[in-house]
């Protein structure tokens, strides 16, 4: 178990060895108390982040599974 300062400032990578972005902050639903999601950017008033259901492991950097249409993509 970590905490969420611990993720922030780690960089992410998908399955497939694509660059994401690095965690700038962590998404909690306050509902179920648990982490919903990593937010990587933050501009022009817009969130983008990347579910947290999508994380396959947490070490050093934090992997996360590709997304299908990133799959289609560099299918194509």
């Amino acid at each position: 178990m970590r905490r969420a300062a611990q993720l922030i400032g780690l960089k992410i990578y998908t399955d497939r060895a694509k660059y994401v972005g690095t965690v700038e902050d962590v998404l909690i639903d306050d509902r179920a108390g648990t982490v919903a999601g990593l937010v990587i950017d933050k501009r022009e008033g817009r969130v983008v982040s990347v579910p947290y259901n999508s994380v396959i492991a947490v070490g050093d950097i934090i992997l996360v599974q590709s997304r299908r249409e990133e799959l289609a993509g560099a299918a194509a």
